[in-house]
């Protein structure tokens, strides 16, 4: 018999509450009501507040709560302008490694996307493999075969996850509120706003056809990059619950002794593994956000392929120039340039200390480039210069959040192969280039280009804006009072700074003189009409 929704989800507040009480945080379970008479009592029996080893027992209640949560907790790992250093530290240790679904279930989901059997002579496919190749707690992956002789991969969504990670959803999300009800002195860490964030990227990695979107983007963009390889995406046997792609042939990339014994140069391939990542990152700013050793094949050929995009980062160009400027001014130990590249960039308020922020960030870098070569961690950089944010206010970005967590991970790749790589240093030459290009001459006047663009649309959406207050002061939306209206000083001061935009990018791109004097007319007239406000 099923039971109400309500009775379900008090029942599972319940268990949270025993299993936070169990692991020593009976405290925490108290000042949020969950289980309240029950954890009350071991409460005040144990008497402490908090284990010792907080992130332990963290990570050991997650394991315990199942699939939804060790993700979350997977997510909050990269989280440290949040939670200690030393908790995210521990949650990196959660591992998604769950056992797969009986081969029935699966068959259910591959016939009901597609509406035919699963093989037979009206099927989907002419062999599939029962026996998964792989699993998580989102899918697990089989080989098959199609009708014309083509080998594939076939991941399958585990059947009715979508209502499972909904439920725990919900569950998170009240947790959340009364976390942010019961912990005021806490608001600072947006619990909710957290949880909305983790929802966002775990219902993406839910729809198959995107995941399949994904990995033709990344084949486009290495379509011309020679020793990289993503596999096909068969779309005529893909649907938001199943994925097909060529089946790919080749040597777990963290497999060193295999592929030495193939002949393979492992420090050529993790110098080829750190090219491609920055290259994603800088040059595309498009990234394969989840690159564990799994996640990357070594081809028989020498190639590497990536598998699997579930998870992406995206980074826009002015995120991609703050972090070239802050790398380099790291790389030449210019603190002050560093503390500045942040202000500039709008990720510190533009009142900071600049010396109090210059001598944190060398606090942070100066033991991280001391070590030797091979020591040298980028990610630990940045993993350190979050958990500076709430000193100086540094506002969460959640695209440098992701490629921090993706840093950490190719970092690890590398050293397996190469025990002394460093990936700043064997990617050099490709992010030199990008740098020259990016933050030199050029570089600098396409970023005042962009900025004199960006200036130019809102002067092209100005009539449409004036317009639109025009019409609600004519419908009695805006009223004003007996003091003189500030209206005609702000379009003033939009046409001064539209028209001024205009007269810069009319001059450097030596526009005729029509244009040049129709541009000064339109500051001149946005400068009149600020000077002469009624």
């Amino acid at each position: 018999m099923k039971l109400p929704a309500n009775l379900r989800r008090n029942l599972r507040l319940m268990r949270i509450g025993h299993i936070l009480a169990s692991h020593g945080m009976a405290a925490l379970a108290v000042r949020m009501r969950l289980f309240y008479p029950y954890v009350w009592l071991v409460q005040l029996f144990r008497g402490d507040d908090l284990p010792k080893d907080l992130g332990t027992q963290i990570r050991l209640v997650l394991e315990e709560l199942g699939p939804t949560f060790i993700k979350f907790g997977q997510m909050l790992s990269t989280r440290v302008d949040l939670l200690p250093l030393e908790v995210a530290l521990e949650l990196k240790k959660l591992q998604d490694d769950v056992p797969p679904e009986p081969f029935e279930k699966v068959r259910q989901v591959v016939e009901q996307s597609f509406k035919r059997p699963l093989t037979g002579e009206n099927g989907v496919f002419a062999v599939f493999n029962e026996t998964p190749v792989a699993a998580a707690s989102i899918a697990q992956v089989h080989f098959a075969e199609l009708k014309d002789g083509r080998q594939v991969a076939v991941k399958v969504r585990r059947n009715h996850i979508s209502r499972t990670i909904e439920s725990d959803l919900a569950i998170l999300k009240l947790l959340a509120s009364l976390f942010h009800r019961y912990f005021p002195e806490y608001h600072r860490l947006k619990a909710p706003q957290v949880i909305e964030e983790f929802a966002t990227t775990i219902r993406g990695e839910l729809n198959l056809r995107a995941e399949a979107a994904h990995a033709s983007r990344f084949a486009e963009n290495f379509s011309e990059v020679e020793g990289v390889r993503v596999p096909e995406v068969m779309w005529d046997y893909t649907q938001t619950e199943v994925l097909t792609t060529e089946r790919i042939s080749g040597t777990p990339i963290d497999e060193r002794a295999k592929l030495e014994a193939a002949g393979h140069d492992c420090l050529k391939l993790c110098e080829r593994a750190a090219t491609q990542f920055f290259r994603m990152v800088f040059t595309d700013g498009y990234f394969h956000a989840d690159m564990h050793p799994g996640n990357i094949f070594v081809g028989d050929n020498g190639d590497l392929i990536f598998i699997d995009f579930g998870i992406v980062g995206r980074l826009d160009i002015k995120s991609r120039r703050y972090i070239a400027g802050m790398l380099l001014a790291f790389l030449q130990e210019d603190y002050h340039r560093a503390a500045e590249v942040h202000v500039q960039a709008g990720y510190v308020p533009a009142d900071t200390d600049i010396s109090a922020f210059e001598d944190a960030l060398r606090e942070i870098a100066v033991p991280i480039f001391n070590r030797p070569l091979g020591d040298i961690s980028i990610a630990e950089l940045l993993l350190s210069m979050f958990a500076v944010t709430e000193r100086f206010k540094m506002e969460t970005q959640p695209q440098l959040l992701l490629l921090q967590k993706t840093m950490v991970v190719i970092e690890g790749v590398a050293r397996e192969l190469a025990d002394q790589a460093n990936i700043w240093m064997l990617a050099r030459p490709m992010i030199s280039e990008w740098m020259t290009r990016h933050m030199g001459p050029i570089g600098k006047a396409e970023a005042v280009g962009e900025e004199i663009r960006d200036q130019l649309h809102d002067w092209m959406r100005l009539p449409a804006k004036i317009d639109g207050v025009l019409s609600r002061i004519d419908d009695g939306s805006v009223t004003f009072n007996s003091e003189p209206s500030s209206l005609t000083a702000i379009v003033g001061a939009m046409l001064s700074a539209a028209g001024g935009g205009w007269l810069v990018w009319n001059s450097a791109n030596d526009a005729g003189t029509g244009m040049l004097i129709l541009s000064a007319a339109v500051m001149g007239l946005g400068f009149i009409l600020t000077l002469n406000r009624s």
